[in-house]
């Protein structure tokens, strides 16, 4: 069992999902604004977080990435992560995350695997 175990798998969604693309830098000056577009967007429904144009992320984007993922799970909406720089997946492996929170290496195989059904598995989720 991960350490955040969401149970995701459970979560019945409306077939829409959002995507809230972020861009520069995520840290400790960024990292709040990105969580409040990406809480706003789980409020809504399931939400795609494209991190193709993030150019660095540090402790505090990865905090808040989690936070965000508590965020969605408390209102039972999922929430993937589309594109993340190689710094970021190797940060995601390295902590043990890549179970946690779904990636996928674009916005579009992204939507395209929440649309699927997987039984047993969050929608997205790489296993």
């Amino acid at each position: 069992m991960a350490v955040l175990d969401t149970e995701q798998d459970q979560f019945l969604c409306d077939g829409t999902t959002t995507v809230v693309g972020l861009t520069g830098e995520i840290d400790i000056a960024t990292a709040e604004r990105a969580l409040a577009r990406i809480t706003a967007a789980t409020a809504d429904g399931c939400v795609v977080v494209d991190l193709s144009a993030v150019e660095f992320i540090d402790a505090s984007g990865v905090n808040m990435l989690v936070r965000a993922l508590r965020g969605a799970t408390r209102v039972q909406h999922h929430l993937l992560l589309a594109g993340p720089t190689r710094q970021l997946s190797r940060i995601l492996d390295v902590l043990g995350l890549r179970d946690v929170l779904a990636t996928q290496d674009g916005v579009a195989a992204a939507v395209a695997a929440h649309a699927a059904p997987r039984h047993g598995h969050p929608p997205g989720a790489l296993r």
